[in-house]
C-alpha cells in the first residue's frame, strides 16, 4: 500500500500518530492560513453557568476546531454542530463537574494532559488502537466511517479502490490506521495521501488531488451539504469506530467512574439519542465501534 504524506498538525479522534508534507502550494496557503487563525495561545471557553455552577468542581475538556461540527463563536463560546459538546455538557451536568472546552493544538494533546493544563480529551477520539495510550471511559457513541467520491469519477463502492486510486484519511486516524494495517477490504495497493484536518481531506477531493476520501458520515455529510448533487457517498460503509474521553495514562480520581455512570444514565434514558438525533449524523449510541 503506497502512503503519500501530505500534513502533520492534528486529527480528529481517540489516539493517533502522524504524516506530514503538503501535496501543492494551495494547501500549503490554507495551511498557513489556518495557523494564523489559531494561534499558538490555548483558547478557552466555559459553559454558560448559573451562580451556584461556580462552586462545582471545573473539568477541562481539551477539544479542536472543527468547523462547521465545532468552532468559537464571536462571543469566545463553543459553538457549531457538534455531538461530542453536546453530549459533554450534559454529562458534566449530571456528574456535577463544569466543563471548561479548551482549544488546543493536536499534537500538543499529550504534553497538556500531561502537565495538567487540561483534564481529558473529548473530541471525537477513539480507543482503537490506543488503548492503551490513556485512560478511557467506556464508549458513549459510534460512529459510522464511509467513502466519498465525485459522482462523475465513476467510482461507486469498495471495490473500484486500486492501485489506481488515491483515498485521502485525516493522519493518525482509525481510517489511516486500518489502511496501512491491511485490514479493511480494499486492495492493498491503494495509495493513501494523509491530511492535518477534515478540511485539508476536503479540499484534497474538491481540488481533484485525491479520487476519494475516508471519513465520518457527519464529514461526508457535511460535503455533500456544501457539494449539491456532486458527490456519492458509498452504500457499503467501511467500519464502525468507537468514540470515548481520554484522560492521561495512570489516571487516578473520580471523574472517569463519575463520568461512566452519567454516559450511561444518558444512554439508557435516550438522551444521547435524542442529542444524535438533532445532527442527522451517521452515530449510533450502542456503544461500540469513530473517526478519530
Amino acid at each position: 500500500m503506497n502512503l503519500i504524506c501530505c500534513f502533520d498538525e492534528k486529527s480528529r479522534v481517540p489516539r493517533r500518530i502522524k504524516r506530514g508534507a503538503i501535496v501543492s502550494s494551495v494547501l500549503i496557503l490554507l495551511v498557513a492560513v489556518c495557523a494564523v487563525a489559531l494561534t499558538y495561545a490555548v483558547r478557552s471557553s466555559s459553559t454558560p453557568s448559573s451562580e451556584s455552577d461556580k462552586d462545582l468542581p471545573e473539568l477541562k475538556i481539551g477539544v479542536t476546531d472543527n468547523d462547521p461540527y465545532v468552532y468559537i463563536d464571536t462571543t469566545g463560546d463553543y459553538a457549531g454542530i457538534d455531538i461530542d459538546i453536546d453530549i459533554a455538557r450534559e454529562a458534566c451536568k449530571r456528574a456535577g463537574l463544569r466543563p471548561q472546552f479548551i482549544d488546543i493544538f493536536w499534537n500538543d494533546r499529550d504534553r497538556l494532559l500531561k502537565n495538567g493544563d487540561i483534564d481529558c480529551l473529548w473530541c471525537d477520539y477513539s480507543p482503537c488502537y490506543r488503548e492503551d495510550d490513556y485512560y478511557w471511559t467506556e464508549p458513549y457513541l459510534t460512529v459510522t466511517v464511509s467513502v466519498a467520491a465525485k459522482k462523475t469519477s465513476g467510482i461507486k463502492s469498495l471495490a473500484y479502490l486500486d492501485g489506481s486510486k488515491t483515498v485521502a484519511v485525516i493522519a493518525g486516524s482509525v481510517s489511516e490506521r486500518r489502511l496501512l494495517a491491511g485490514d479493511l477490504e480494499i486492495s492493498p495497493d491503494v495509495n493513501i495521501k494523509s491530511y492535518g484536518s477534515a478540511e485539508l481531506c476536503k479540499a484534497a477531493l474538491v481540488k481533484g488531488y485525491v479520487d476519494c476520501w475516508m471519513a465520518d458520515a457527519r464529514s461526508l455529510d457535511c460535503l455533500g451539504a456544501q457539494y449539491p448533487g456532486l458527490y456519492r457517498v458509498f452504500a457499503d460503509n467501511v467500519m464502525t469506530v468507537d468514540l470515548g474521553v481520554a484522560f492521561k495514562d495512570g489516571y487516578e480520581g473520580e471523574y472517569v467512574k463519575n463520568l461512566n455512570t452519567v454516559l450511561f444514565e444518558m444512554d439508557r434514558d435516550g438522551t444521547t439519542e435524542r442529542i444524535v438525533g438533532k445532527y442527522k449524523a451517521g452515530a449510533t449510541t450502542d456503544g461500540q465501534g469513530a473517526e478519530s
